[in-house]
């Protein structure tokens, strides 16, 4: 679960959210870059978990700068549904699951599947966020996150179909 459901949102409860989020994408990919044994998908994974760093500290100073500057969220009842359908469910693997398996993924197919599943909601995540946020300066942060997260899944893509085994 991404945090605990409650009858209002809260921008508060939207920032841990986005920054449970990312920590642990970066824990995924730094984890996924020690299981694959091609270079190129190992360089990208490890960027990915850079990327992952950079995008909590974003989050991290949108928390320290709201102080009382409204981002539009708190209290939004379509953006509790919408959380609640779309995003009920974690979007990176358990760390604690993650640490007793051996081998979460197989193959690097199933891997680099997982990771653009990851991006896709990810970016939706973020996309939705932009879309109730009223706050130019958050708003511009989230258009910038999500257009990251698009260009991590095209690239995750193009590695996908380069390195996929029919």
């Amino acid at each position: 679960m991404l945090g605990p459901v409650c009858e209002q949102i809260t921008d508060k409860e939207i920032l841990d959210i986005s920054l449970k989020i990312e920590r642990e994408g970066q824990y995924f990919y730094e984890k996924l870059a020690e299981l694959v044994p091609i270079p190129e998908i190992k360089d990208f994974l490890s960027h990915m978990a850079q990327e992952e760093t950079r995008h909590e500290r974003q989050f991290i100073n949108l928390i320290a700068e709201k102080k009382g500057k409204d981002y539009g969220w708190d209290d939004n009842e379509e953006l509790r549904e919408a959380v609640e359908k779309l995003f009920q469910t974690d979007i990176f693997p358990d760390i604690d699951e993650w640490e007793r398996e051996e081998n979460p993924f197989p193959s690097v197919n199933e891997a680099i599947e997982f990771a653009i599943e990851a991006e896709m909601i990810s970016m939706e995540f973020y996309r939705l966020l932009g879309e109730f946020c009223n706050n130019l300066e958050a708003k511009t942060v989230l258009a910038m996150l999500e257009k990251a997260e698009m260009e991590h899944l095209h690239y995750m893509k193009a590695l996908h179909a380069k390195y996929s085994t029919p």
